[in-house]
């Protein structure tokens, strides 16, 4: 059965946004409301490639969330704090600060790529800011 799609062209790739400046508004947008509902986000870490280097049209947002507590297991806390209507896809990682020392104890070039990132709600870079 021949494609319906253009040249060949695959039917199901979906590109949502490049815009960058439309996705640093939505990150930070996303940040502050989140900050403000959840007590227990002290940081939003903004990392990636679309803050160390030249996003991909489809590049996702990778997005580390630091809480001072959890009760629930971190692949069970995920869906707490993702975002709704995002221009782009999200990777979110949501570790407390006791799992984020861990990861700096145990998993130091994991570590090393969240912290060159930018701490959104701190409002400063701990690393490049995104292009």
């Amino acid at each position: 059965m021949r494609s319906r799609a253009p040249g060949g062209s695959s039917a199901s790739l979906v590109v949502k946004s490049n815009n960058q400046a439309a996705v640093e508004r939505a990150v930070r947008g996303w940040a502050r409301d989140l900050r403000e509902r959840r007590p227990e986000v002290l940081r939003v870490i903004w990392f990636g490639s679309r803050v160390n280097g030249a996003p991909a049209p489809g590049s996702d947002v990778d997005v580390c969330v630091v809480l001072a507590h959890a009760d629930r297991p971190f692949r069970d806390r995920v869906g707490d704090y993702l975002p709704y209507g995002f221009p782009v896809g999200v990777d979110l990682f949501p570790y407390t600060v006791a799992e984020f020392e861990q990861l700096r104890k145990e998993q130091s070039s994991w570590y090393a790529a969240i912290a060159s990132g930018i701490d959104v709600l701190a409002g400063s870079s701990t690393g490049p800011q995104p292009r």
